[in-house]
C-alpha cells in the first residue's frame, strides 16, 4: 500500500469530456500542476494530466461552497475539503490575494463603507467639478453651438416671445455692449490674458407670467434678454452692461456645459450603482433646461461683469442697484397677482428661469465680491 503524500491534495478531476469526476491527487512539480488518479491506494500514482503552473486559474475564494480549479484548455479541478485546499493553495502560493481577503474580511467591508461615505463629499465638492473641467477641455466648442443652438429653440418655443422693443433700443444696447467688449478685450491683452469669448445678443419678449426681467446664457454664446429687464435699466445702461457681462462670463467659462457634463457624470454613477441605464440619456435635455448655475459659476460669472465695468470706467457696486430693481420688480408682481387672484398667489408662481437671473436673488456678498474683484 502506498503511504500518503503530505505534499498531494485531493480533489475531484473532470477532464472537460465527461461529466463524470475522477478521484485526484494535486501535487506541484516544479512549474506544473501534476494531476494524478487516487481510485487506488494500493498501486502507484499513475499520471492523468500535467499542465502549467501558470496558466491554472483560481477563481477568487467564496466564504462558502467547494473550491475550484479551472484548466488550461479543458479541465476543472473542484476540491470538496475547502481548509485542506485553502492551507494546500497558500502553501504552492496561489493563496487569496489582498483584494480577495479584504472582501471576505467583514471589517474589510465595514471600512469600505466608512470610506466611501466619506468619499461622497469630496467627490461631489472638488472631484465632480475636476472631472467636468477635464472633461470639458475634450469637448470641442462646436460641441457648444450646437446644444446652445437647441436650447435657444426650445426656449423661443416654450418660454419666450418676440420683442416689442424698438429697433432703435436694441442697437443702442448692442453698440453699447459691443464697445464695452471692445475696451475689455484692450484691457485684457495688455494684461495677457485670453480675449473675451463670441457672442450673440438676443431680446426677448415673455408672457405675462414669464420669467419677467431676466437675461440668461447658453452654450455657444446665446445671450437672451429680456425686453423687461431692458426697460427697469433704460435709465442705467451701465449697470445694463454689468449683467450682460455677467452672462458673457458664463460663456467665457462654459458654465452650460460643465453643468451638462457634471450632470452626466451624476447620472453615469447612478446608472453604475443602481443599474438604470435609461435615466443617463433621459437626464440630459433636463440638466440643460433646468439645471441652476452653482455659487461658484455664479461668482466666477460676477468677477468677469466687474472687470467688465471697470475697463469701461465703472465701479461693480452700480449692480447693486440691479438687485433693488429686481426686488421691488418682484414684489410689484406678487402684489398684482394677489390682487388678481384675491388671495394667496402660493399656487400661482411665475415661471422660474433657473439659469438666468431669476436665480440669482439680492445678495450683498456677490457685491462685495464684485467691488473686491480685480
Amino acid at each position: 500500500m502506498t503511504a500518503p503524500d503530505p505534499l498531494a491534495l485531493a480533489a475531484n478531476y473532470f477532464d472537460g469530456h465527461s461529466a463524470s469526476p475522477q478521484a485526484a491527487r494535486l501535487r506541484r512539480s516544479g512549474a506544473e500542476l501534476l494531476i494524478e488518479a487516487a481510485d487506488d491506494p494500493t498501486s502507484p500514482p499513475r499520471e492523468l494530466r500535467r499542465v502549467p503552473w501558470r496558466q491554472v486559474g483560481w477563481p477568487e475564494r467564496s466564504r462558502h461552497g467547494q473550491r475550484q480549479a479551472y484548466l488550461p484548455g479543458h479541465g476543472l479541478l473542484v476540491g470538496p475539503d475547502t481548509a485542506a485546499w485553502d492551507a494546500w493553495a497558500a502553501a504552492q502560493g496561489a493563496g487569496p490575494g489582498w483584494v480577495n481577503r479584504w472582501i471576505l474580511s467583514w471589517r474589510g467591508v465595514l471600512a469600505t463603507l466608512v470610506l466611501a461615505i466619506a468619499a461622497l463629499p469630496v467627490g461631489w465638492i472638488w472631484g465632480l467639478p475636476a472631472l467636468a473641467s477635464g472633461v470639458l477641455t475634450l469637448v470641442p466648442t462646436t460641441v457648444d453651438a450646437q446644444l446652445g443652438d437647441a436650447g435657444l429653440a426650445q426656449f423661443e418655443r416654450e418660454m419666450l416671445r418676440a420683442s416689442a422693443l424698438p429697433a432703435a433700443r436694441q442697437a443702442a444696447i448692442r453698440t453699447q455692449f459691443q464697445q464695452a467688449v471692445q475696451r475689455t478685450d484692450a484691457l485684457h491683452r495688455s494684461r495677457g490674458l485670453p480675449p473675451l469669448p463670441p457672442y450673440t445678443l438676443h431680446f426677448h419678449a415673455t408672457p405675462e407670467r414669464g420669467i419677467g426681467p431676466n437675461a440668461f446664457a447658453l452654450p455657444g454664446g446665446h445671450i437672451v434678454l429680456t425686453d423687461a429687464l431692458a426697460q427697469l435699466l433704460d435709465d442705467r445702461p451701465e449697470v445694463l452692461m454689468g449683467v450682460l457681462g455677467h452672462e458673457l462670463g458664463h460663456v467665457q467659462h462654459r458654465h452650460g456645459m460643465r453643468m451638462l457634463v457634471q450632470g452626466a457624470a451624476v447620472a453615469g454613477i447612478s446608472s453604475m450603482l443602481l443599474g438604470d441605464v435609461s435615466s443617463l440619456l433621459a437626464l440630459v435635455p433636463v440638466v440643460f433646461s433646468h439645471a441652476a448655475y452653482s455659487r461658484g459659476f455664479e461668482f466666477e460669472a460676477d468677477a468677469e461683469a466687474a472687470r467688465l465695468l471697470r475697463a469701461n470706467g465703472h465701479s461693480p457696486q452700480v449692480m447693486t442697484l440691479l438687485f433693488d430693481r429686481l426686488r421691488a420688480d418682484q414684489a410689484q408682481r406678487s402684489g398684482a397677482r394677489r390682487g388678481t387672484t384675491g388671495g394667496d398667489a402660493g399656487g400661482d408662481k411665475p415661471v422660474e428661469l433657473p439659469i438666468g437671473l431669476a436665480t440669482h436673488p439680492p445678495d450683498a456678498e456677490r457685491v462685495r465680491r464684485m467691488v473686491a474683484a480685480d
